[in-house]
């Protein structure tokens, strides 16, 4: 199973404008300006400046879904960014993410509000510039810091658990894994105050130009807006009586698919295999009748179907299709798409060791509705 949830808040904080709240702004920004570069306003730079990003996730459903069993506790977690523009990247970089350890306040501000909006957290403040609580620069408590090259701030963090992401002749969409800082949050030795983004201090306080990296945030009029990826095991393979489908040619049927789902639905498909060409035999009933089971190698996938963007990738553990006495089938939580959107199942069959794979992409749409 992969379940999806996304973030309650997200902003970017920037060195360069310190008391600048961006928190409905529709971009997340992870950049770096050295020494001697010139700024997009013409300005030369006299100092270097970082920009990083927040973000946080309400997880109570996902305790409560665990302490329920219907999460596993050895669930993985990964947290998705998608690009929207990138600029004077090296050919190698990373990006690490901590958890924070201070609480802050999302704010309605955006990048390009003149006069600039000071209401929520910023470089300088977790809270507002009116209200002026910093974000801690000394005495730190154990296992927490923050770092900073210009100016103080920036947010802080803990040091006990991190997650980091290494690019190399690759696009820059996020996919990083970061069980470890949930996990910490889940079992309360931590507490969660999200997400913060950044490159590695070296690369932050070194000499090198790193460029520029824009993501879509969660006031994106896109579906391209952050997200959790929560992924476990949920397969059960019991096939009782029935025989596995071994020819070549098949053909898929999701037999009891509806043209609409309530988005806080919990629905479990069945999907019914045949022979597309059954050889001819002598028999009372026909071939196209007799019920077996796809290979164990199956997966299921969701995609958007207007933008075909993957929401739900195959996954060699977390989409596997499962199966029982009246054949297979896979269960889906509703609450993990967009509603009022279209989306469309696509599936995988491997067969023959991997050797022999085939794809199904024919029309299995639903929409998803309040």
């Amino acid at each position: 199973m992969i379940y999806l949830i996304y973030p309650e808040k997200d902003t970017t904080l920037y060195e360069r404008y310190p008391d600048r709240n961006t928190g409905i702004d529709p971009i997340l920004e992870i950049s770096k300006w050295t020494t001697g570069q010139i700024f997009p306003d013409g300005t030369i730079q006299a100092n270097t400046y970082n920009s990083r990003t927040l973000l946080q996730f309400d997880i109570t459903e996902v305790s409560n879904s665990i302490v329920a069993g219907t999460i596993a506790k050895n669930a993985s977690y990964h947290l998705s960014l998608r690009a929207i523009d990138s600029s004077d990247l090296p050919i190698s970089y990373s990006l690490v993410s901590y958890p924070v350890s201070q609480s802050w306040d999302n704010g309605t501000g955006n990048y390009n509000d003149d006069p600039e909006t000071t209401n929520g957290v910023s470089w300088h403040y977790r809270d507002a510039k009116s209200i002026g609580t910093s974000w801690q620069t000394s005495s730190y408590a154990t296992y927490t810091t923050a770092s900073w090259v210009t100016n103080p701030g920036g947010g802080s963090w803990y040091t006990s658990s991190y997650a980091s992401q290494s690019f190399n002749y690759v696009g820059p969409d996020v996919r990083m894994d970061v069980s470890n800082i949930v996990r910490q949050w889940l079992s309360g030795s931590i507490v969660n105050n999200g997400f913060i983004i950044k490159r590695p201090d070296a690369d932050e306080t070194g000499s090198a130009i790193f460029g520029k990296l824009k993501f879509f945030g969660r006031d994106t009029h896109t579906i391209y807006v952050p997200r959790m990826e929560i992924s476990w095991d949920d397969r059960s393979f019991s096939t009782g009586s029935l025989s596995e489908l071994t020819d070549r040619d098949i053909a898929l049927n999701v037999s009891n698919i509806r043209t609409s789902y309530k988005e806080k639905s919990k629905v479990r498909f069945r999907l019914d295999g045949r022979a597309m060409y059954p050889a001819r035999t002598y028999a009372t009933s026909s071939a196209y009748l007799i019920k077996k089971y796809l290979p164990t190698s199956s997966y299921w996938s969701v995609t958007d179907s207007e933008t075909e963007e993957t929401l739900i990738p195959f996954d060699d553990v977390a989409t596997k299709i499962s199966c029982d006495s009246d054949g297979n089938y896979f269960d889906v939580w509703m609450n993990a798409f967009m509603p009022e959107r279209f989306y469309k199942f696509v599936f995988k069959i491997e067969k023959a060791g991997g050797l022999d794979t085939q794809f199904y992409d024919n029309g299995y749409y639903f929409k998803l509705v309040r």
